[in-house]
């Protein structure tokens, strides 16, 4: 090349992304992500679970010390007007004793008197699983009738994801409550009478005191009437589908029955969580209860026993053989439960 003669330099052109190695590319993300999400929603309700537990636990710790307190636990509801439930009565151990005293025990639960603490919502007890539960607003034009609301009024109501076990069979159609109705109220939080923890001679460890009840599914009920999903799952009522549940249905029944039936939801355990749901036992313990639990067997168009009827009395016969689901919420029934079984 001659002094002076120009040079010219030739730059190599940056090398771009085909579309084709674009679409991979972004395959590969995806594919990545796919495999990433499950793991990361895994996790994500392991930790929920895991407050679920806690909570029942703090319950059952409550639940101990108002015995030690009282020698009696809670009554589960009386039946009178609308009634307390047995959550309201062991606030003041969960460290939440102003709350306790802002109910005024002179008149209803649902009452205007107690606007106050109906309202407040208590975190230990909802499920973080159960969206549902905590502080919701409504119209609830139904407690009109009742007096207990003004028409057009926006209340305020504290739901609940937890239920004591008032047993296995359904005493709320009964016509003159009598003896065979305590008899029927086999679990530990029943009408009007308390349970002693000496009267509970299936031993502790065997015997189911508390359960979750998804609100979430209470939702379901608006098909049938706009104001029937409001009417259930509040924490300081004591009644089924409140605070209260009966193993007279099988768990998780709106999994297992036809969507007909969602109107018996309400007094039904159930839960949010993937395969089951958590229960506390009587001596603090929790347990995980699988959907697969031996139940007696039910008419899966309505969640009742198969071929047990209801007599005019509101006592039911014909009720089949129980399962272990039924087993566990009889404080006194001497089934033996195994300890893999459930």
């Amino acid at each position: 090349m001659t002094a002076g003669a120009s040079r010219h330099v030739v730059t190599p052109r940056p090398h771009a992304f085909t579309i084709v190695e674009l679409l991979v590319v972004v395959s590969l993300i995806a594919v990545l992500i796919a495999l990433l999400l499950p793991a990361v929603q895994s996790a994500r309700e392991a930790a929920r679970r895991a407050r679920c537990l806690n909570n029942l636990r703090q319950i059952g710790l409550a639940l101990h010390l108002y015995h030690d307190t009282n020698s009696v636990l809670p009554a589960g509801r009386v039946k009178r007007d609308y009634s307390y439930g047995a959550w309201v009565r062991i606030l003041p151990f969960l460290e939440q004793r102003a709350l306790h005293n802002s109910f005024n025990f002179h008149f209803g639960a649902i009452s205007r008197e107690n606007r106050t603490g109906q309202s407040v919502s208590v975190d230990v007890f909802f499920c973080p699983s159960d969206p549902g539960a905590g502080v919701r607003d409504g119209d609830m034009g139904f407690m009109v009738k009742y007096g207990y609301a003004d028409s057009g009024e926006k209340l305020r109501m504290a739901f609940t994801s937890y239920v004591g076990s008032s047993g296995t069979t359904d005493t709320t159609a009964q016509v003159i409550p009598d003896g065979r109705g305590f008899a029927r109220d086999d679990g530990v939080f029943t009408d009007e009478a308390s349970i002693r923890l000496s009267m509970i001679s299936d031993g502790l460890g065997q015997t189911m005191f508390v359960s979750e009840r998804a609100t979430a599914y209470l939702q379901e009920l608006a098909v049938l009437e706009p104001y029937l999903p409001l009417k259930f799952g509040w924490y300081f009522v004591g009644g089924y589908g409140d605070t209260l549940f009966l193993t007279f249905y099988p768990p998780n029944m709106p999994r297992k029955v036809a969507s007909s039936a969602r109107a018996n939801h309400a007094a039904a355990a159930s839960s949010l969580h993937p395969g089951g749901l958590n229960v506390l036992m009587g001596d603090g313990s929790t347990r995980f209860v699988r959907d697969t639990v031996s139940t007696w067997s039910f008419d899966p168009s309505t969640g009742w026993p198969a071929s047990a009827k209801r007599d005019h009395g509101g006592f039911w016969s014909g009720l089949p053989k129980p399962g272990i689901w039924q087993a566990l919420s009889t404080r006194s029934g001497g089934e033996p439960i195994g300890a893999d079984s459930w």
